[in-house]
């Protein structure tokens, strides 16, 4: 993180300073050679529109992780804490959760060879490792261990030593992407429809501590992390504002992914609430119609609406939200009002 002879990078050294750590440059390329490999095959078997969408947001995922941790940002943010802040707000709120829209299991199992990944697909699929998962993906868990890493790296004293330790340095982005991506995941994966009233309070919740870290370090009038020492110094700034620029980037841009996903969530929520209302109306009016055409239900109609209801009044309230489906208006009306007709379970 450092420039030349350990001095702080410089304006003038920013062209040039691209990072060359193996450790981070190996597994960005193994994931996307391995994730692209998976959805050729997947693609062979399945047809070449498989995963055309969630593809575009994988690559988008993996471009904003790339410039977040292998180019000139990455050494800038040891000389300015807002670079660092920066680094660390792509890695959480825009890499991770397009990474996970990629929806990047499957095509990863498939780029396996095949003599592995059925084993790999029964150890996943073994009830430890299920129920392991399953409690890693709640919301609650999620957002608790992802708001423990942040929290916990930004304490002063912990914070300083990444700025002199690459092996805590490495660890801390470690947390933040692997937290974050079970966040994500958490709240974005197919099977978390009937939770989306938990994901919206998830993201809520983390809006309101990461918003309130960024305006304690914007309003702060001492800096936290005396480390830096003048570094900020060649970028016009001094080691306050600074600081006050990384709390604003914490604060306020930061916040966007959460308010957008939280909306995006909600809007889906309320949808969905929507066409649950409209089916019982549909329930509500063929059983107003039903029992005013009571009167001309001939035993030709009776007889239609048993047969097609079995005599139970739950399977025809079941088939009557079909109507203008496979239901015709008329089978619909029949129905209302043969429910109508039968005694109390």
């Amino acid at each position: 993180m450092q420039a030349h002879e350990g001095r702080p990078l410089a304006p003038h050294d920013l062209a040039g300073a691209w990072p060359a750590e193996p450790g981070v440059l190996i597994p960005l390329a193994l994931t996307l050679v391995l994730y692209l490999a998976g959805v050729r095959r997947m693609r062979r078997r399945a047809g070449p529109d498989r995963f055309r969408g969630s593809v575009g947001w994988f690559l988008g995922g993996w471009v904003v992780l790339a410039v977040a941790l292998a180019s000139p940002l990455h050494p800038l943010g040891g000389a300015l804490f807002s670079a660092h802040m920066l680094q660390h707000e792509l890695v959480m709120a825009v890499a991770a959760p397009l990474l996970i829209l990629g929806r990047p299991l499957a095509p990863l199992m498939f780029s396996l060879p095949a003599a592995w990944r059925r084993p790999a697909g029964r150890w996943t699929a073994g009830p430890a490792v299920r129920g392991l998962t399953s409690m890693l993906a709640h919301p609650l868990v999620a957002t608790l261990l992802h708001a423990g890493a942040v929290l916990i790296w930004h304490v002063p004293a912990l914070y300083e030593r990444t700025l002199t330790s690459e092996a805590l340095h490495a660890a801390q982005h470690a947390s933040f992407l692997v937290t974050a991506l079970m966040f994500w995941w958490a709240l974005l994966r197919g099977g978390a429809r009937p939770r989306r009233g938990a994901a919206v309070i998830a993201l809520f919740v983390t809006t309101v501590y990461t918003g309130g870290l960024g305006a304690l370090l914007t309003v702060s009038d001492t800096a936290w992390y005396t480390a830096y020492g003048n570094a900020a110094a060649a970028w016009g700034l001094t080691p306050l504002e600074d600081q006050q620029l990384a709390g604003i980037i914490m604060w306020m841009p930061g916040a966007g992914p959460y308010l957008l996903a939280a909306l995006l969530l909600m809007a889906g929520w309320l949808r969905d609430a929507g066409v649950r209302t409209a089916r019982r109306s549909v329930i509500s009016a063929m059983l107003v119609i039903g029992i005013v055409s009571l009167q001309g239900c001939t035993d030709e109609a009776t007889e239609r609406a048993a047969r097609l209801t079995g005599g139970s009044p739950e399977r025809g309230r079941a088939i009557i939200p079909d109507y203008g489906g496979g239901v015709s208006e008329r089978d619909a009306r029949d129905i209302a009002a043969y429910i109508y007709t039968l005694p109390p379970p």
